[in-house]
């Protein structure tokens, strides 16, 4: 084997196309192989090693990089066999690992081009010279060569069809490439960093989407910065529509505050629900902030847009925040959060600014008097307005959004709650509080638990007591079979029986199933009978004035 192209991913379910593309583009003896970041560095080592590579490359991003690290100083002991890195984390910074690490080359941004001339020059000794894209040692001096991009992606072989990959389909995530670049140049993103936008050939995405349809993949997550930047789009939407299968997700990145309503109104009126979801980046609503990091955001349309989505129903929806960005301090950042989860996503990623190798806010820490971790994936400590305990305040706010909010255990009760609070930032705050007060674990726990935990907190906090009632219909609804209860039913026995004979009597369905199957609760107005059978849930409601 010429050449082992070697994946550390941060799951399983993540698929690397990286390793992929080069082999499919590639003219030698190559082949890749997948690790997790728990896989032990010595089985690693030992599955590398069994393969025997004349050259091992590896793929190094932020939340591998410390792996890849030991890996290179293993592999190195134990075979001295030639060592390549690339990916984004090693691109922008080469020289560091150059000189820091024992690899003998570093391939920068795009590899399919260059890749085999790397490998040649190491197992035939042809020479390098002229070559882009690279970065090495020679007699003690580093060189290291201008990064081009491929202009004509329609040249490079597609990664998905080996037929290796065709059992895991259906249980991994497929990564889709429509374009390479961002038409934008946010400061803390690595996309700033490339040139230009191209885009791969309508007909190329269309067969390879149609081929992993029919493959049954489950989820589809689209790799370009700005899925709306493509001019096809619609034409991409379109055959999802007419080719995709039941249960299958197709997630995009897009700029909000650029996507065209025709877009939104053809898919409210073609796709199914839940067929599409769509990642929006708002990471900062303050003009000010998105300037010092050279972004355009225009609020108005972004809002209006996102309001257009959530109205119908039919787009899963995921929004994004960036805690950290210049000159937003804790107060900035509370309105910025309030403002972006009054809007009602299913999903609110609050992330922390990541101080990215080559980017420009990295460039320019200073001016901000940013401090930030040594080690990937570089997260921010503090900056001139935000301190160290503000993030760690945000940090735990970050902690119950996701418990309570994201993970739609409660489905639209939480938002309610907050918005009833007043302060949706200052209400996740106080969920975090009063769960270490009540020892309530917040990474692992009982559902129960959690909804035992919001009820006390309706009650404590003087909301509204008609969300017990939702709470508790909720939690009845969400499982197909008996829950564990974590409040009190109807106890009285001839209350109960009127009840069931009444409910018996208008639908129809024998008094001993009631029994048997049933929990029943109840609000001022309404009972609400759930019945679990055959692995499903029912409600039923009966007004109160009727019995």
């Amino acid at each position: 084997m010429d050449a082992l192209f070697v994946a550390i991913n941060a799951k399983y379910i993540h698929t690397n196309n990286a390793i992929r593309l080069l082999h499919a583009n590639s003219a030698l003896a190559t082949d890749f192989i997948e690790f997790t970041i728990k896989d032990p560095l010595e089985d690693m080592v030992h599955s590398i090693q069994q393969l025997n590579p004349k050259v091992i490359g590896i793929s190094t991003y932020i939340w591998n990089v410390e792996i890849v690290k030991a890996l290179t100083v293993k592999l190195k002991n134990v075979l001295n066999t030639p060592i390549i890195l690339g990916g984004p984390e090693v691109s922008y910074d080469a020289e560091t690992f150059i000189k820091t690490l024992p690899v003998d080359l570093i391939v920068k941004g795009e590899g399919e081009h260059i890749i085999d001339q790397a490998i040649n020059h190491f197992i035939r000794g042809t020479s390098i010279q002229g070559l882009t894209n690279l970065a090495y040692q020679k007699n003690g001096t580093l060189h290291s060569t201008p990064l081009n991009e491929i202009l004509d992606l329609s040249r490079l072989n597609s990664p998905y069809y080996d037929p290796r990959d065709l059992p895991h389909f259906p249980h991994k995530i497929s990564y889709i490439e429509t374009s390479r670049g961002c038409p934008f140049q946010c400061s803390y993103c690595l996309s700033s960093l490339e040139k230009r936008v191209r885009f791969f050939p309508l007909e190329t995405i269309k067969n390879d989407l149609h081929f992993l349809i029919n493959n049954n993949v489950q989820t589809f997550k689209f790799l370009d910065r700005t899925f709306n930047a493509n001019k096809n789009m619609l034409n991409i939407i379109d055959f999802i529509i007419e080719h995709h299968k039941p249960n299958q997700v197709f997630q995009f990145e897009i700029t909000g505050d650029i996507l065209d309503e025709k877009i939104i109104d053809h898919i409210h009126k073609h796709a199914p629900k839940h067929l599409f979801r769509f990642e929006i980046g708002i990471q900062s609503t303050h003009d000010q902030t998105n300037r010092l990091v050279d972004r355009i955001q225009d609020n108005h349309t972004l809002f209006k847009n996102i309001t257009l989505i959530k109205e119908k129903a039919i787009i899963d929806m995921h929004l994004d925040l960036i805690a950290g960005l210049p000159e937003e301090d804790l107060n900035a950042f509370k309105k910025t959060f309030n403002d972006v989860f009054t809007l009602g996503a299913k999903e609110l990623q609050l992330g922390f600014l990541k101080m990215l190798r080559g980017t420009k806010i990295r460039n320019e820490a200073a001016r901000f008097n940013y401090q930030y971790h040594d080690t990937a994936p570089y997260e921010i400590k503090s900056n001139h307005v935000l301190h160290a305990q503000d993030i760690e305040h945000i940090h735990k706010v970050e902690t119950t959004l996701n418990v309570f909010h994201n993970k739609n255990h409660f489905a639209h009760i939480i938002y309610h709650l907050a918005m009833a609070y007043g302060n949706p930032f200052d209400f996740f705050a106080l969920l975090y509080t009063e769960a270490k007060t009540q020892h309530q674990p917040l990474l692992s726990y009982q559902l129960h638990d959690l909804y035992s935990f919001i009820h006390f907190i309706i009650d404590k906090h003087k909301l509204d007591p008609k969300w017990h009632h939702k709470l508790k219909t909720y939690y009845l609804k969400r499982s197909n079979v008996k829950p564990k209860l974590y409040f009190e039913t109807i106890k009285d026995k001839s209350r109960k029986q009127s009840i069931y004979q009444h409910a018996s009597t208008h639908y129809q369905i024998p008094l001993h199933i009631f029994y048997k199957h049933g929990i029943l609760i109840e609000d001022e107005t309404t009972y609400t009978i759930t019945l679990y059978q055959d692995g499903t849930s029912k409600q039923l409601h009966l007004n109160k004035a009727d019995i």
